[in-house]
């Protein structure tokens, strides 16, 4: 296998997109040289996620108010006076397609977007700056230690508000008062532990009669729940005018003198991007026990000193280094991984939950091996190991590696790409799971040859006959129509018009700065001479699909052969016969 080849087969695996000029300079250093330094990185990025996306809503709320004056910004149409969703989207957008620093990071943090998931299908869509601190919280952790990130998750205000433990109290039956149980619940079932008890190798233990061993009962939810009683925001905020919010809120009364202490509000009257706090007065401070002793609380501790514990706890089960493991691998490379490829990863991940190192096995491991559990009758070998597809690509890395690889930019430089119109064409965008269970769930498998053998195939309960042809259709807009994949940096003019701006698709192609680019200047070059033709194919096939000599090469030269004189219809033509192959929407390892 040659260097290109080779590298963009990784590329795939490791980041959220790679162009032309970026692969070569990975493949002239070498792979596990770039893997290496790029472990090795800080998250030195002044502009975070949060940043960003307060930024970007400054911006239009200064530009609303200097355009329509205060009344925009005062509840009227869909009140830009919040720091909606939308916002954080923009922020994601551009921040993944302006830079060339930090791809693994960026593809990590990704990942653990959907193991650890908080999603603004909830009340959480009132507060972008809290969900880009959550992000910037996966994107910090990426290379850390799990067992730091599973605490910081945990004190976290959006997962707080997410799984319902903020303000959760120790128990008091005179006033039916009771622990809530589902973020217990979910640190055990989605973020360590898993449901069975787990061999090294990710095999599930069994009992004398053959039976898998459950890691958990109700009486340990029950136990887990006092542990996270007593969490309140860090503080309580004001971020917009008082007097506006004195008089009502989206037209509901907002009484400040109501009794209730202030810090017990939520979003968007408390700071949703500092750690929640431990109010011991609501902290159970009892002994609790679960987990067989696994977890062994003394009494009298305070409550910041127990959640720690118990994450400690949690990450060192023996059930955690695989589960996580496979989730990992799952994400990044596999959805099928042989016993000893979970077990290589888990071995790393260790008892602390060393993330480093896991990622580095993640994908040094199917550079020198077979990663599959089983081999499809399609599989061929290249240098000593096997090859195959592995994993069937969400909808939110095709769009990512298709946007990357040819350095998607525009005029104005602000790449705000919304994600309303992918999350409602695909099914799929950053912290927009429907559920807590991610996008898809882990042991989704389609019905036909992949059930037969027993296998899983996640991602494909999103690829339903209406996300295909979804993906095909935008494919054909982004590369032949008049579609503007962006956010307008302009002001609505019309009166009464107080919406942000990519709910307006007349101010949209009125900026035209704004506007999504593709870089097909070299392609365009080369197609200029039809005797290139068949070689652009190839160079293309490379760059988005990581090999040549696809089996619908030749399908893809009749598709322009009527007007193989025309340079740009021939890149073009080409790029979306590509994006819209099964070759694309698979990877392989």
């Amino acid at each position: 296998m040659d260097a290109m080849t080779k590298t963009r087969r990784f590329l795939s695996q490791a980041t959220l997109g790679a162009n032309q000029t970026t692969a070569e300079r990975i493949a002239g250093i070498g792979l596990e040289n770039w893997l290496a330094s790029e472990l090795d990185s800080q998250p030195t990025r002044s502009d975070t996620y949060a940043s960003r996306t307060r930024e970007i809503w400054q911006y239009f709320r200064s530009a609303l108010v200097a355009k329509h004056g205060e009344r925009a910004i005062n509840g009227d149409g869909n009140n830009p006076a919040l720091p909606y969703k939308w916002y954080f989207h923009m922020a994601w957008w551009h921040q993944t397609l302006s830079s060339n620093e930090h791809l693994l990071r960026q593809r990590v943090a990704q990942a653990l977007s959907e193991i650890l998931v908080i999603s603004d299908n909830s009340v959480l869509e009132l507060d972008s700056i809290g969900m880009a601190s959550y992000y910037d919280l996966l994107y910090n952790h990426a290379f850390g230690s799990y067992t730091d990130l599973l605490y910081d998750v945990s004190m976290h205000p959006c997962m707080g508000v997410y799984l319902s433990h903020m303000n959760n109290q120790k128990a008091n039956p005179a006033l039916n008062i009771h622990p809530d149980e589902n973020y217990a619940r979910e640190i055990m079932q989605l973020f360590s532990i898993g449901l069975y008890e787990l061999n090294i190798d990710g095999s599930r233990r069994k009992d004398s009669q053959n039976r898998d061993i459950p890691t958990y009962d109700n009486s340990d939810i029950k136990q887990m729940a006092r542990v996270f009683t007593g969490l309140r925001a860090h503080s309580y905020q004001y971020e917009w005018n008082n007097s506006f919010w004195e008089q009502g809120y989206n037209g509901y009364g907002v009484d400040f003198e109501d009794g209730i202490d202030k810090t017990y509000k939520t979003v968007p009257f408390v700071d949703m991007t500092r750690p929640m706090q431990v109010d011991e007065n609501y902290h159970d401070r009892n002994a609790k026990r679960l987990l067989n002793g696994h977890i062994d609380l003394a009494g009298g501790q305070n409550g910041a000193d127990e959640i720690r514990t118990t994450v400690n706890r949690l990450v060192a089960h023996p059930a955690t280094a695989p589960f996580i493991a496979r989730k990992l691998i799952n994400q990044l490379v596999t959805s099928n991984p042989s016993p000893a490829y979970i077990q290589a990863v888990a071995e790393k991940f260790g008892q602390t939950g060393n993330l480093k190192a896991t990622v580095k096995e993640i994908l040094s491991w199917p550079l020198r091996n077979t990663v599959a559990a089983k081999q499809f009758s399609s599989a061929r070998t290249e240098d000593g190991k096997q090859v195959q597809s592995q994993k069937l690509k969400s909808p939110l890395l095709r769009v990512t590696q298709l946007l990357r690889t040819f350095s998607a930019t525009n005029d104005s430089g602000k790449l705000w790409l919304i994600g309303d119109d992918i999350q409602e064409m695909l099914k799929q965008h950053i912290l927009s799971s429907p559920t807590v269970f991610n996008f898809y769930k882990p042991d989704f498998t389609p019905h036909g040859l992949i059930e037969k053998e027993g296998m899983v195939a996640p991602e494909f309960e999103l690829h339903t006959s209406a996300t295909s042809i979804a993906w095909v259709n935008m494919m054909y807009y982004w590369f032949f129509g008049d579609y503007y994949p962006a956010v307008s940096t302009q002001i609505s003019k019309a009166p009464g018009v107080f919406n942000v701006t990519e709910l307006d698709p007349d101010v949209l192609k009125d900026s035209s700065a704004d506007k999504l680019k593709l870089d097909f200047n070299q392609q365009i070059e080369r197609a200029r001479d039809p005797a290139n033709h068949d070689q652009l194919i190839d160079e293309m096939s490379l760059l988005l699909i990581g090999k040549t000599n696809l089996s619908i090469k030749s399908r893809i030269k009749q598709s322009f052969s009527t007007y193989n004189t025309n340079p740009e219809w021939v890149v073009q033509t080409i790029a979306f016969m590509l994006t819209i192959s099964p070759e694309f929407t698979v990877q392989e390892a």
